[in-house]
């Protein structure tokens, strides 16, 4: 299929159009044929018209980008802060949110929704087929034409910003700004009772409105607004101020406050710059409210991703609600939109309809893009990077899950190493594969990691998905006869991690775990400097704070930290103990009354069969200053610190001084057990961090349900 993308390096409004497989599928989603997608002309082509240099001060300005590059950096491997910043510049970015179709397959739990259904769906980009969450698809109603519904997401903007502006019959309300979203809130005021009063810089737009029956509209060009405002309101102001606008002005802002009334309320839509003045809040005593995205849900990926819905009786009007109102207006007429199109054009055109948007010359403000009726489901495509090849002296590897980390540090190292051939590229949508490909080369990308398993030509897989499949598709890998390697953890329960065991053991499959920390060199030089035993151990790992709403605390989908990170520090303390831990202790630290600050605030006791014990003390308390990983090793009369995995203390004299922390060492250590080069690794040693995390999570939650209890 066909789907519209954006990369870095590309100039500023240059989209390309690739093929990609069909987007895979889970239980609490719906795949669909695109029949019309809308190009949004204010949030796509702001990113489109981004230059290269825009879009990397914006991929560097991201905390979360700042700190992985900061980490890759200090860390001293030049080669992956390399590899990073190589393969943002080539990500393919996702453009488009709003579209219908025809659904072609649903997930097991999808019940307002058939085969053959017409729908409309937000949140998808602009493809030939998408697959959407639930919560993002609703039904389009029989007298609604389909190109009229595929503004459904925009209109569900419009819509919940009407709504945060608590407007009633008759007041009077200012739309700020009419471009497609402000002909829409526009339209939609007028049909909740209001007096609608249109402001924008453009007589095109304006006369847009009028013709939607909008009966006062200002050219901000040719007049004050504020004081046409208070004229056609008879100097009382307007009752609501919606601002729709997209801006750098920041008159825009202080504009929408002086034409509201005492006690009026003013909402931001748009994107203007927020330099307020004062006074005109003050002295009117005004309410100043935001609308984000399209109702309560938004930014919620419990609720996006359809695993929750919100009560009808407390949430009137989630996304989902708010995405049906749009289409129920469109069936009862009271919302019009056939005049905002502009020009529908194929996609194969698309970098025409972006043109015209661009160049400001449309005689409306919207574009749609239509397609052919794709129905053929086709989760494989074959890339043009290469022949396959017969050679057969390499180990072939398929990917599965191809993230951020995957994507900068493993399939890199896999495609440098001689040991190793990439044979396929694995990934739920499809795009962070086709990236990956674009530079490391693959015999074919696919969205069903169970098309890699079936592939006889593959010898290992690295799974590498978010943390709930990994269990499953090690079982399922093993019993493929595939070798795997596996990123933490091993799996979120202890049952899984008994089949994981039993399947590994079973199947007699070569098995590692990414614990590349054992494979670093300052590992192995401090291991030299420990060598009686017992030892005693204490680790101590310093993490920024992270936001609720991050995947890894997500309790389906990440399991919190000690799960989902600790495995690794647990690993490294089982390295140096070369011994079997026998008992594990744990407790965990709210912050200020916030529960899920102890996902990522907690203590760990180890004991272990040699009598070595080990403490991992976890947490957010510390600052920037404090290094991220601290490791100090106690045996006999020594003591030795590892920092960071740049420098090596034994008793207190830098030893060592170095980076690198063992992500190629793993990869060739592997390689070398499969040829059989190297002695096969032990599964049980491979799998006791996470036995570790697992009984310490159970600890957790037996301390707080005494607490409780108590």
């Amino acid at each position: 299929m066909k789907q519209l993308v954006r990369r870095v390096i590309d100039k500023g409004g240059k989209i390309l159009i690739e093929d990609m497989p069909t987007p895979g599928m889970n239980d609490d989603q719906v795949l669909i044929s695109t029949h019309y997608s809308l190009i949004s002309s204010g949030t796509e082509l702001g990113t489109i018209n981004k230059t290269p240099l825009e879009l990397v001060k914006q991929t560097v300005e991201d905390p979360w980008m700042r700190q992985a590059v900061k980490n890759l950096v200090f860390s001293g491997n030049i080669r992956e802060t390399f590899d990073t910043m190589k393969n943002e510049l080539y990500l393919y970015r996702l453009i488009g949110y709003s579209g219908t179709g025809v659904v072609l397959d649903k997930g097991s739990r999808i019940r307002d929704v058939a085969v053959g259904d017409r729908v409309a769906f937000a949140a998808q980009g602009h493809a030939e087929q998408v697959s959407a969450y639930a919560n993002h698809v609703v039904k389009v109603p029989d007298r609604v034409d389909m190109a009229d519904a595929s503004f459904v997401t925009v209109g569900a903007i419009a819509l919940q910003g009407i709504r945060r502006s608590e407007c009633r019959i008759g007041e009077w309300v200012v739309i700020y700004g009419l471009g497609l979203v402000g002909q829409m809130a526009a339209r939609l005021a007028l049909a909740a009772g209001a007096r609608v009063v249109g402001i924008d810089v453009s007589a095109s737009r304006a006369e847009l409105a009028a013709e939607a029956g909008i009966r006062h509209t200002i050219n901000a060009r040719e007049e004050d607004p504020v004081q046409a405002v208070l004229r056609i309101t008879g100097g009382k102001g307007a009752d609501r101020t919606v601002v729709c606008a997209v801006s750098q002005d920041p008159s825009i802002a202080n504009n929408a406050m002086k034409m509201t009334r005492k006690q009026g309320r003013v909402v931001f839509i748009g994107v203007v710059k927020m330099d307020l003045e004062r006074m005109p809040f003050f002295l009117n005593e005004l309410d100043i409210v935001f609308s984000r995205a399209y109702g309560p849900g938004s930014y919620d990926d419990s609720y996006e991703k359809g695993r929750t819905t919100y009560p009808y009786a407390y949430v009137r009007w989630d996304e989902k609600r708010n995405l049906s109102e749009v289409l129920r207006l469109m069936e009862d007429g009271r919302l019009q939109v056939g005049p905002l199109i502009d020009a529908i054009l194929p996609l194969e055109e698309a970098q025409t309809a972006i043109d015209r948007i661009r160049s400001g010359q449309m005689k409306s403000v919207a574009m749609l893009l239509s397609y052919p009726q794709n129905t053929t489901i086709a989760p494989t495509i074959s890339c043009k990077t290469r022949p396959k090849t017969s050679e057969k002296q390499r180990i072939e590897v398929g990917v599965i899950g191809v993230g951020n980390f995957t994507r900068n540090v493993h399939v890199p190292h896999i495609s440098r190493n001689a040991a190793f051939r990439l044979r396929a590229l694995c990934s739920a949508t499809g795009m962070t594969a086709a990236s990956a490909a674009q530079l490391y080369p693959a015999d074919y990308i696919t969205t069903d990691y169970r098309e890699v398993l079936k592939d006889p030509d593959i010898d290992m897989v690295l799974i590498a998905t978010r943390h709930d499949l990994h269990a499953r598709i090690a079982v399922e890998a093993a019993r493929a006869g595939k070798h795997i390697f596996m990123e933490k953890p091993v799996a979120m329960t202890m049952e899984e991690w008994e089949q994981v065991r039993d399947a590994v053991t079973q199947t007699g499959v070569h098995f590692m775990v990414g614990y590349n920390r054992r494979y670093s060199e300052i590992a192995g030089k401090a291991k030299g400097h420990v060598a009686r035993q017992p030892i005693f151990m204490r680790y101590t790992v310093n993490i920024r704070h992270l936001p609720d709403s991050h995947w890894t605390l997500d309790e389906v989908e990440g399991g919190g930290r000690l799960l989902g990170e600790a495995d690794h520090f647990f690993d490294l303390m089982n390295y140096f103990a070369d011994a079997m831990p026998v008992d594990v202790q744990a407790m965990s630290l709210p912050v200020n009354g916030d529960t899920k600050a102890g996902l990522f605030n907690f203590m760990v006791q180890i004991r272990y069969e040699n009598q070595t014990m080990g403490q991992l003390l976890y947490t957010s308390f510390g600052g920037p200053s404090v290094p991220r990983e601290r490791l100090e090793l106690f045996c006999g009369d020594k003591q030795v610190d590892i920092v960071d995995f740049k420098t090596l203390r034994v008793d207190g004299k830098v030893r060592w001084a170095s980076g690198g922390m063992g992500h190629a060492n793993e990869l060739g250590v592997f390689g070398e057990q499969i040829k059989g080069k190297r002695p096969t690794g032990d599964p049980a040693e491979m799998l006791a961090a996470s036995w570790i995390s697992l009984q310490a999570n159970h600890e957790l939650k037996y301390r707080c349900w005494n607490h409780q209890l108590e």
